[in-house]
């Protein structure tokens, strides 16, 4: 996810701080699930926004667009008052970068010429790399000097082989964000630490040895959120399914914690590996019944929640 601010003014990203309509903040142009999360301001909100990244836009790109981030947010009566700052390594994005971008950040038709403050998401990181406006290089130097890291390093817990920890569960989810933090505030609610890749420090590591020593868990719970299209060669058309990596990192902890230790969090309509049997699926419903019934799967292997 990112913050996506447009305002009016060619002068208006010039100095911080901004002050914006707060009818205008985080609802227009954002998913409704997203705006609900946000929109409030409640201190948890706003450490989130303060945690993403941001692109700061002037109506119909009249100057270059910058990225950086928000550092303070403060409310007031009618208005919300932002302080930002700009990436010191990434560049400025050319006059029509962000048009060009319109498919790829889910830009509304008519909202380059709108003052408003959305929040996409997509990640908008991946995507500027993809298209060639910022380097892999830039962004690994941008985001190591980025101190103090965004979350919370939680340290592993060494088990002796068949042994399970029950204090830690490991997430692995794709890009949607909302249901990546909906099951991180699920499992801190329970009193256990939710074990979430990105967050955890590399210290040199590969991605796999990464997995392999952040997985020292007694439970995995795996996002299949509808992040990718596929279908077989030949077919016209495709059927939503999860990243490659999250259909990866799912067998590699059945294989690690055997497949009572796993459990798969569906989201909507979305293709599922066919060929793993006794796979537990749990459906991502709006009423929340998935959380009942993860917590008996939990309870199940030992923990106590």
């Amino acid at each position: 996810m990112f913050n996506l601010l447009i305002s009016s003014g060619s002068e208006s990203w010039d100095s911080s701080p901004y002050e914006l309509e707060r009818s205008r903040a985080v609802v227009e142009y954002t998913a409704n699930e997203i705006s609900e999360r946000y929109k409030f301001f409640d201190e948890k909100a706003i450490q989130e926004l303060k945690d993403l990244p941001a692109l700061f836009v002037t109506e119909n790109e009249t100057v270059e667009s910058r990225i950086g981030s928000i550092t303070n947010i403060r409310l007031r009566q009618n208005t919300v008052v932002i302080d930002f700052e700009f990436d010191s390594i990434l560049p400025a994005l050319k006059i029509g970068a962000i048009e060009e971008l319109r498919i790829d950040i889910d830009l509304g038709r008519w909202e380059l010429s709108r003052t408003h403050w959305a929040v996409k998401d997509e990640p908008i990181y991946e995507i500027l790399v993809n298209k060639g406006f910022i380097t892999q290089q830039q962004l690994d130097a941008s985001l190591a000097l980025k101190t103090p890291p965004l979350s919370p390093v939680v340290a592993p817990i060494n088990n002796e082989p068949g042994n399970f920890n029950t204090s830690q569960v490991f997430i692995v989810h794709g890009h949607d964000e909302i249901a990546k933090l909906e099951m991180s505030d699920f499992i801190s609610t329970l009193g256990l630490e939710p074990i979430i890749l990105h967050m955890q420090a590399s210290s040199g590591r590969t991605i796999i040895e990464k997995i392999e020593h952040y997985s020292n868990v007694g439970f995995g719970i795996v996002l299949y959120t509808p992040c990718d299209v596929g279908n077989k060669v030949g077919d016209l058309s495709g059927k939503y399914r999860a990243r490659q990596n999250v259909v990866f990192e799912h067998g590699f902890l059945i294989g690690k914690l055997t497949r009572s230790r796993v459990a798969a969090v569906v989201k909507g309509d979305i293709e599922t590996p066919n060929d793993i049997s006794g796979v537990v699926y749990v459906t991502l419903d709006a009423n929340n019944n998935w959380q009942e019934e993860l917590k008996k799967e939990m309870r199940s292997v030992g923990y106590q929640v």
